[in-house]
């Protein structure tokens, strides 16, 4: 963590601004995530050495400037709304550590989200999602259990890796599974992903519930599967499209739109997802013209409302309705 008093008056405005955020920086988990919003400082930064502004001591104005310019050099309202998000979670930080008075974003208005501007996220049937857990089932748990909380239950990839095996309660139908990084009750795991889950974890105590197929060089003990590990399971999956395996956010967008057009209220999905704004959960929605397939009858069904189980494949085969 960064120790504010090594950031001073003593340095200059560019030296201090890069420090808080190589700091910022340094406490993100994800390596995608990581990258990403070094991409939006970057940007950010530009911006204010082309209008002469000073990162640390903007405003809601120069925010809304900077956002203009982005949408005036043609990106789009999507990665507008990103960048915002990025600046936002930065300035928050630095406000925590008193390198700045106010969080400037926090007075702009960011791009409206409306269902006819969805995720650029690939669009996945119920054909190639249930291939994709019957292959993972005959060839690795791992891979299986994953699948199926992203499918299934709408967990989060970090979410799901941050899981240790202690954090499985109950016998089924009501198997739970607490998450380190959600406050709140645990997730009431849906039938066809705690199977997979009790599996994995078997008779194990005191471990990750994902593990590495290499066990730690310190100690020889199990190590937590990291991001990049789980990307390289999930790249296994055969695809129909050689170029362009399939990803865990497909996955989760799977999930949250097959359980709208089932009828799940967009709250309720967002509490499963882990999605604290609806406008998030809107993005994941499928406009109708962008469906990859119809069918007669619907290829999802939902448990009772009360029951706290989420949407899922049903066992046929038609192409999302």
């Amino acid at each position: 963590m960064l120790h504010m008093e090594r950031v001073r008056s003593s340095i200059t405005d560019e030296q201090r601004y890069e420090a808080v955020a190589n700091a910022w920086l340094a406490g993100q988990i994800s390596t995608n995530t990581r990258a990403a919003y070094r991409i939006d400082l970057a940007r950010f930064g530009h911006w204010c050495a082309d209008h002469s502004a000073v990162p640390l001591r903007v405003g809601a104005a120069d925010v809304v400037a900077f956002q203009a310019a982005c949408a005036g050099a043609g990106e789009s309202p999507s990665t507008i709304r990103r960048r915002s998000s990025s600046l936002s979670s930065f300035f928050q930080y630095a406000l925590d550590h008193d390198a700045v008075s106010r969080n400037p974003v926090t007075g702009s208005n960011r791009p409206p989200i409306e269902i006819d501007d969805p995720s650029p996220t690939r669009v996945l049937t119920a054909e190639h999602v249930e291939s994709s857990l019957a292959w993972a089932a005959k060839h690795d748990g791992r891979l299986h259990a994953l699948l199926a909380l992203l499918v299934f239950d709408g967990l989060k990839m970090g979410e799901a890796l941050a899981v240790d095996v202690d954090d499985l309660s109950g016998r089924p139908p009501r198997v739970q599974l607490a998450i380190p990084r959600r406050t709140g009750r645990p997730v009431v795991l849906h039938e066809r992903s705690h199977g997979a889950v009790r599996h994995l974890a078997g008779r194990r105590r005191g471990q990750p519930l994902f593990v590495s197929a290499r066990l730690s060089e310190e100690d020889g003990a199990p190590r937590r599967l990291t991001r990049f590990g789980a990307d390289h399971l999930i790249k296994r999956l055969p695809t129909a499209e050689r170029n362009r395996p399939l990803t865990a956010n497909e996955l989760r967008r799977f999930h949250i739109s097959a359980a709208h057009r089932a009828g799940v209220d967009l709250d309720e999905i967002g509490d499963r997802a882990g999605l604290d704004d609806v406008r998030s959960v809107r993005r994941y929605l499928v406009p109708p013209q962008a469906r990859p397939g119809r069918s007669r009858r619907s290829s999802f069904a939902t448990a009772d409302r009360g029951s706290d189980r989420p949407v899922t494949p049903s066992n046929n085969t038609n192409k999302e309705d």
